[in-house]
């Protein structure tokens, strides 16, 4: 199978259930959703019907209460948290709405952070900070700080953070959703070129059409599932799911 063909990213049955005083909400029931690599998949869907919580499980930033979610083959919903952090770190890149960059570093600083973390050497890390922010037209905007940056500049050091540890899967919370419309299509843009570039599949949750339907994939949450028909899994997407599980527990 060739690496356009794989599956880098899968969840199987997963559920999730908050309270909230006496009420039991069940936000996901069952999902099912299969990611290949280089493809790119937008979820779209009303507000508050789940689709940060479904991205935040894909990523493991969070945890299923039932089902099992498999990243790049491995069993994410099993591992330990620090074990479940150096996987999260390595394979996958997140861009969040309010791109989340900390004020007191600069903007080469905030793309070095997720190598440091992962304790890469400095130098290499600033090196490759300085190429990605480059590759997101940043190039001379290394030293600026977020406050000094307009949304659009904030956005793609957000993008160039996500990138710089060269994941396999880019997962994007509404990342046009703070901007107006000229910047927002700028990052679209930009998000368009960077999945080309990099060939890593990217899954992106928006209420902007025009950006859901830049992608190969338009899916849409309702009542805890997806509703794509083209989406849910067959027998034998099931069975390779739980091959590739069974894989990586005995390795």
């Amino acid at each position: 199978m060739s690496e356009a063909q794989r599956k880098v990213l899968c969840a199987i049955e997963i559920s999730k259930t908050y309270v909230s005083g006496t009420r039991r909400i069940n936000v996901l029931d069952g999902l099912d959703i299969s990611i290949w690599s280089g493809e790119s998949v937008a979820i779209c869907g009303p507000s508050g019907v789940g689709k940060s919580t479904l991205l935040h499980l894909l990523g493991g930033l969070d945890r299923p209460d039932k089902g099992r979610v498999i990243l790049d083959g491995f069993d994410i919903s099993e591992l330990s948290d620090v074990d479940l952090a150096r996987v999260r770190n390595k394979i996958v890149g997140f861009v969040f709405q309010s791109h989340n960059l900390l004020q007191e570093f600069s903007a080469l600083e905030n793309t070095m952070m997720p190598l440091l973390i992962a304790r890469e050497d400095v130098a290499s890390s600033r090196e490759r900070a300085k190429d990605v922010l480059a590759k997101v037209g940043l190039g001379k905007r290394l030293n600026h700080r977020p406050s000094e940056l307009s949304g659009g500049e904030a956005a793609r050091v957000a993008i160039a953070r996500a990138l710089v540890t060269r994941p396999k899967v880019l997962l994007a919370d509404e990342p046009t959703g703070n901007l107006d419309a000229r910047t927002g299509q700028e990052v679209q843009d930009l998000l368009a070129e960077m999945h080309r570039e990099y060939g890593l599949a990217v899954v992106i949750v928006t209420h902007n059409e025009r950006l859901a339907a830049g992608c190969a994939r338009v899916l849409e949450l309702e009542n805890g599932r997806l509703k794509t028909a083209s989406d849910y899994y067959n027998e034998g997407d099931r069975v390779e799911c739980l091959r590739d599980i069974q894989k990586r527990l005995a390795e």
